[in-house]
């Protein structure tokens, strides 16, 4: 009886050795594919990285010409964003209760501005606050995980 067990753990051990042959085949066309498949988003993000770059850099050429050519409204344009943008974040960061640079240091007129307005610069505020939630919200899953 003994030598009929062993005959028979032998043939298992055959189909056995079969199925997982096959199943190590699957898993390596499976890794195959997987392979391929990264190999071309690779090369996707390459090409598109590279066009990106170019579109960049042609802009940025044609914008350092559009600031040779006119640079006194360039500087104020400039100074004009920055001014604005320390005051949205000046506004964000700004402690509620407290009063705040804009408020000491600007003329009453706009400091009594419609509350309306107020209002808006307080959602702007929110809004750039709550900008990187947005935009993930917007992109690919995979791209999105920590």
């Amino acid at each position: 009886m003994a030598s009929g067990n062993q005959g028979r753990s032998r043939d298992q051990g055959r189909q056995n050795g079969g199925a997982a042959k096959g199943e190590r085949d699957s898993l390596k066309d499976v890794g195959q594919r997987v392979q391929e498949g990264a190999e071309q988003l690779g090369q996707r993000l390459s090409e598109s990285y590279e066009s990106t770059r170019e579109e960049l850099g042609r802009r940025y050429r044609r914008t350092e010409g559009m600031i040779a050519r006119n640079p006194s409204p360039s500087l104020f344009i400039g100074f004009g964003i920055g001014f604005g943008l320390g005051l949205v974040i000046t506004t964000m960061l700004a402690e509620r209760g407290r009063e705040t640079w804009a408020e000491r240091n600007l003329p009453d007129r706009f400091n009594k501005l419609p509350d309306s307005l107020h209002g808006t610069l307080e959602q702007l505020a929110d809004s750039v606050r709550n900008l990187p939630d947005a935009i993930s919200r917007h992109l690919p899953s995979a791209l999105t995980r920590r």
